[in-house]
């Protein structure tokens, strides 16, 4: 028992920092901005170009790469991901325009599309049931943690030694990540997730996940729901700097209490989940309607003071849907095809966080309105809520 809790730990420990990796690399570019925009001579939309070409990147692994999860397991996948984003994100340093750039955050984004779907797998093979939605919770934190560091560091270091020291920084935790993964993620677990995994083709699988209406509505309602997060994370900082007249420092410190929102609220929203299990669909709805209302109140807001409370109420419904969310995608699909379900349900999600934050950019460019973009990423979460209500099952609770 002892020695399975360890594997446990060790896969669900190397997913957790896998994520991390991710939300670093992907998240060191919104902070810094205003400075590398001014540099390289990028318009707003071209600046949001750069957060949608990691997450183009990023959409078109997340079916393969939970494909892969499935049949190899998650170290390959995962120490895969993990090298391609250091690499990818280390060159973003010497970039000197917007098509060399765009290109390397592309690659960057391709690196990290797999790390969700394995890292998910590794959890649903190794915790019971009952305790699931907090066991994702617990591991969906990196995100959010993510998030502090690179709101923490990549201003701190881009004030200090200049915005191009702040990708060194990011790839350099990447690529120390995948060397400590390397050495401690086991082998020996993949052999038992390989004999679990599906042996069916892509054509099946694919014809698996589009005939389930409920699957279908829930990747349907994550696309909305990742419009609203990631149209804000791309553009909160520079709304914080520009409209409230923050420095970037103070708007980094100010998402840091976004991220600390969501580090506090995941896992127990998760818990609240497993208590009540048969009800995550409602929770889910509840969770996105506090969302939209909170980010209009935030675009609207105009009083510095403020934002003590918003940030962190903003952030935790920014990201506590995830754990729920995809704890119920575990429920309506086969055992054997977790992770690419996962894959395909987040590849769908991420193409709302792919236009958003150009389409946000646009309206900026367009009315120089940052209430108006703020507005127009409210109206995602209240879509989502109303694909969800249109869900017939609260998800089915299986054994492991």
């Amino acid at each position: 028992m002892k020695q399975k809790w360890m594997t446990a730990l060790r896969v669900i420990s190397c997913g957790w920092l896998a994520f991390l990796c991710s939300f670093i690399d992907r998240l060191s570019w919104p902070p810094i901005i205003p400075m590398a925009a001014g540099e390289l001579g990028l318009t707003a939309a071209e600046a949001g170009g750069f957060m949608s070409a990691f997450f183009l990147g990023y959409l078109l692994t997340q079916l393969p790469g939970g494909m892969l999860a499935d049949r190899w397991g998650s170290r390959k996948v995962l120490l895969y991901s993990l090298f391609l984003m250091g690499i990818f994100t280390i060159g973003l340093a010497l970039t000197t325009g917007f098509l060399q750039g765009i290109t390397l955050r592309f690659l960057a984004g391709f690196g990290s599309g797999a790390v969700l779907a394995a890292a998910v797998k590794g959890v649903y093979d190794h915790v019971s049931a009952e305790h699931r939605a907090m066991a994702m919770g617990l591991f969906m934190t990196s995100a959010p943690l993510g998030l502090l560091l690179a709101n923490i560091l990549s201003p701190l270091i881009a004030s200090q030694y200049g915005w191009r020291s702040s990708f060194l920084l990011a790839g350099s935790i990447t690529l120390a990540a995948f060397a400590l993964a390397w050495m401690i993620l086991p082998r020996r677990s993949e052999l038992r997730i390989v004999s679990a995994a599906g042996k069916k083709g892509l054509k099946f699988e694919l014809k698996d996940m589009l005939t389930n209406r409920d699957l279908m509505l829930t990747a349907a309602a994550g696309f909305f729901a990742m419009w609203g997060t990631w149209g804000t994370l791309t553009w909160a900082n520079a709304y914080m700097h520009h409209g409230l007249g923050l420095s970037l420092q103070q708007s980094g410190q100010t998402m840091a209490l976004f991220g600390l929102g969501a580090l506090i609220g995941q896992p127990v929203v998760g818990w609240l989940s497993d208590r009540f299990r048969q009800r995550r669909r409602q929770t889910g709805m509840i969770i996105l309607a506090f969302f939209a209302v909170l980010l209009w109140l935030f675009g609207r807001n105009q009083d510095v003071q403020y934002l003590v409370v918003l940030a962190p109420l903003l952030g935790a419904g920014a990201f506590v849907f995830g754990p729920v969310l995809n704890t119920f995608i575990s429920e309506l699909v086969a055992a054997r095809h977790v992770a690419t379900a996962i894959g395909f349900c987040n590849g769908i999600w991420q193409v709302g966080s792919l236009i958003s934050p150009v389409t946000a950019g646009m309206v900026l460019d367009r009315t120089g309105s940052y209430l108006g973009a703020f507005s127009i990423l409210a109206v995602g979460p209240l879509l989502a809520v109303g694909l969800l209500a249109c869900v017939r099952t609260s998800g089915v609770v299986r054994s492991r």
